[in-house]
């Protein structure tokens, strides 16, 4: 595997890791403290990690694709797939950024269902996205 396809690999592993780590913290939240303690936390990690993360995903992504130029429709497949995937972050990313200054429980869970139930989303394009990349596309 040539070295681009190993940075793309490597950032996508990282962003895969923060988003695990959001998912433990934010499910670690139970009261009303630990929830508004999670948001702002949350926040922190989506503006100083997941953001500069998903950048070099997008730059690294977009390389691979200039190189492989002309794609074939499995390319178009995988980008479109990897596009919703990172779109959907996004709008998350917006969410989080939105709730970090709640205060109201009831909203803070309203927040953490819409953006878990999007990150879903996310994660059934991401995965074939993944698949298609990594058997399809490693020369």
């Amino acid at each position: 595997m040539e070295p681009l396809h190993v940075a793309h690999l490597m950032v996508l592993s990282i962003w895969l890791g923060v988003v695990i780590t959001e998912v433990l913290f934010e499910f670690a939240a139970s009261d009303a403290e630990s929830l508004r303690a999670a948001a702002r936390f949350h926040y922190k990690v989506d503006r100083f990690g997941e953001l500069p993360i998903l950048f070099a995903v997008l730059v690294t992504g977009t390389i691979l694709a200039v190189r492989a130029w002309p794609l074939t429709p499995l390319h178009f497949i995988k980008i479109a797939a990897s596009l919703v995937a990172v779109g959907s972050n996004l709008i998350c990313t917006l969410w989080v950024f939105q709730r970090r200054r709640i205060e109201d429980v009831n909203v803070l869970l309203g927040f953490r269902r819409r953006i878990w139930s999007l990150a879903a989303v996310g994660v059934v394009f991401a995965t074939p996205a993944l698949y298609l990349g990594l058997v399809y596309f490693q020369e």
